[in-house]
């Protein structure tokens, strides 16, 4: 667990090592892993002598649960998915989800969230470097940490429309075929888990502006608004890196079956070729008594020159009609 206190004037947050009281101006932020979570309750209790309700203890324990939000007379629940990271290099599964519970009281925040959350981190070590503004309300700081959960998304689509990109490119590419479907539908399902994701996530911002406890002011309905811009952002990527997938499939059969059609072609237009070929070699095939052009002295010099004849003609033929 680590607590932060943040002042109401937005001067530089101070990590403490306890707190045995909330301030009056400002807010405590009491950040919990889910590993060290187990007592989180009873320092809600301590500091502010409100008894959470179970099925929130047992959904902050929850790291799939969806996001979601809830709301009491004294606090608010804020569920929102996020990505964890993992290796985008090596990795074939790109979306890979864990939640983080937020409870908004009036001076105190907690989150509870898996240890993978690194966005929680990056928060803190901006704070630390001073490159974000203060925040001097619990809603400000979820904000800051949840528009950093997001800015993950778009990292993680930038990475499958690249993946993409090169599968693509090999489904087009007549000397090296692409076979393996499997792994262009798994991107496509992935690419679908991210948008049903980003409509799950503009539920519960729009379901927490609307229940929110305390009435929302205009600053913090432009946040909502800018956070939930970036989501529909990442919602419309994933939207068109399916159909992306989807042409690219079209795409690759409509070469396959003009590479096929070619092929029939080519074979019919031989066809054509050796069919009076064959025909004449045919005629002159039979053992009948009565043929004169058996006993002909130059009857094989003739059949060789009607047969090459006829045959170096039909290729002429098709060759200035481009059919060959």
């Amino acid at each position: 667990m680590q607590i932060f206190q943040f002042s109401r004037q937005g001067e530089t947050p101070v990590r403490l090592e306890s707190v045995e009281k909330l301030p009056d101006e400002g807010f405590v932020w009491l950040d919990f892993t889910r590993q060290n979570a187990r007592d989180w309750p009873a320092w809600v209790l301590r500091l502010t002598g409100i008894e959470m309700m179970d099925e929130h203890v047992i959904d902050s324990f929850n790291g799939d649960h969806m996001s979601s939000f809830d709301g009491t007379d004294d606090y608010d629940v804020l569920i929102f998915q996020g990505l964890t990271p993992e290796d985008c290099e090596n990795s074939q599964n790109l979306i890979v989800t864990k939640s983080a519970a937020f409870f908004l009281f009036d001076h105190l925040l907690v989150s509870v969230r898996a240890s993978e959350n690194v966005s929680f981190e990056v928060v803190k070590k901006k704070f630390c470097e001073t490159k974000l503004r203060f925040p001097s309300t619990p809603f400000g700081l979820v904000h800051v940490v949840l528009d950093t959960m997001v800015q993950r998304y778009f990292t993680i689509t930038d990475e499958l429309e690249d993946r993409l990109e090169r599968i693509g490119d090999a489904l087009m590419d007549p000397k090296n075929p692409y076979h393996d479907w499997r792994e262009l539908m798994r991107y496509r399902k992935q690419a679908h888990a991210l948008e049903t994701l980003c409509e799950k996530n503009l539920d519960t911002l729009n379901a927490w502006q609307r229940e929110m406890r305390t009435e929302i002011t205009e600053s913090q309905r432009i946040r909502l608004n800018d956070l939930r811009e970036h989501i529909e952002r990442v919602e419309r990527h994933a939207d068109a890196i399916q159909r992306d997938i989807e042409i690219a499939i079209q795409l690759h059969f409509a070469s396959v079956s003009h590479k096929t059609n070619e092929v029939v072609r080519s074979l019919t237009v031989l066809s054509a070729i050796f069919f009076p070929l064959t025909l004449l070699t045919g005629i002159w095939g039979m053992n009948f008594e009565h043929m004169p052009e058996l006993s002909w002295r130059h009857g094989y010099a003739f059949a060789l020159t009607t047969i090459s004849v006829v045959g170096i003609s039909l290729m002429v033929y098709f060759k200035r009609r481009r059919i060959l």
